[in-house]
């Protein structure tokens, strides 16, 4: 649609983990009389979905309610795997050998020579740990592993198998159309992906069968820009601020996420037990989180541990 004002926004924020695009938009006022006719299905069809997930809410509600009796030996990763993937910005890049290459992207990284790895890891274990115990697990760590050895219930091993950073640019696009013209502006945003894999096996089993689990997460530096239609030229100009991704974001997004993974690994039980107890013909619909603050249980959708096949 031709626009005579300024365009949309977009805008990224440093630890919402997912990219989204805000725009400016102007919601109408409802008249509820004249749409009533239209909103009375969809109410039903919205109460038909409710329904339909009761069977999997009780069953969930009983695993949330009931004791936990769920024993787990954490053990860390030995080390953070980190990698900058910025070679466009070295001039010649492609026509170095390897070992130059690495050498090069290590001494030009913005983020990945500064992270210290001690630093990293005890913040996002702590975290871990610490979620995992508010949650109702039973959490051994090595020192422990005798008094783990004598678990009698339910007992698993964790393992934080690998932990690796990438940093790169994410390439970011905007467009507006003004009158029979459309302006286009590019920009390169900075952005660290945090991913971890955990082996997940039964206690007890030896070199039995292991459960590969894998996330990835993303920050960004946050964007806020715009075109508009300066009236003084009469020219289009785009105007926007970045802030920068920073080591400290770094740092707290092991915070933030060393929680945040805590609570997947939760979900990954939970939906474990409600597929296991469903009532006899049904079967689960959707992939629940259970949100420990709010106490409140909701579709995760694809915000969760992803289980990988054993190569």
């Amino acid at each position: 649609m031709p626009n005579n004002g300024s365009s949309r926004h977009r805008f990224y924020n440093k630890f919402a983990f997912y990219q989204f695009t805000f725009f400016n938009v102007t919601v109408p006022s409802v008249n509820l009389n004249r749409y009533s006719l239209f909103l009375i299905p969809a109410i039903l069809v919205g109460i038909a979905a409710l329904h339909s997930c009761v069977p999997e809410r009780q069953v969930a509600n009983l695993f949330i309610k009931s004791p936990h009796m769920i024993s787990l030996l954490v053990n860390p990763p030995d080390q953070v795997f980190k990698y900058n993937h910025k070679g466009e910005e070295i001039d010649g890049f492609d026509s170095l050998t390897q070992q130059q290459q690495d050498s090069l992207l290590w001494e030009h990284s913005r983020y990945m020579q500064y992270i210290n790895d001690s630093i990293l890891l005890e913040t996002y274990m702590n975290n871990y740990i610490d979620e995992l115990r508010l949650l109702g697990f039973n959490v051994y760590l090595n020192n422990s592993i005798d008094s783990f050895m004598t678990v009698k219930h339910q007992s698993y091993v964790i393992d934080v198998s690998q932990m690796q950073l990438d940093e790169y640019y994410y390439p970011l696009e905007d467009e507006d159309a003004f009158l029979d013209t459309v302006y286009l502006k590019k920009f390169n945003i900075n952005a660290v992906d945090y991913s971890c894999w955990f082996n997940l096996s039964k206690a007890g089993t030896g070199g039995g069968r292991k459960t590969l689990l894998y996330t990835s997460n993303t920050a960004y530096d946050t964007f806020d820009g715009r075109f508009f239609n300066d009236p003084f030229s009469g020219t289009v100009r785009y105007k926007y601020t970045i802030d920068s991704l920073r080591i400290k974001d770094v740092y707290e997004m092991a915070t933030y996420l060393g929680k945040k993974h805590a609570g997947y690994l939760y979900d990954f039980f939970l939906n474990q037990y409600i597929a296991k107890h469903m009532p006899e013909g049904l079967d689960m619909e959707d992939y629940y989180h259970y949100n420990r603050n709010r106490q409140s249980l909701v579709p995760a959708y694809e915000d969760r541990l992803e289980v990988l096949e054993p190569k």
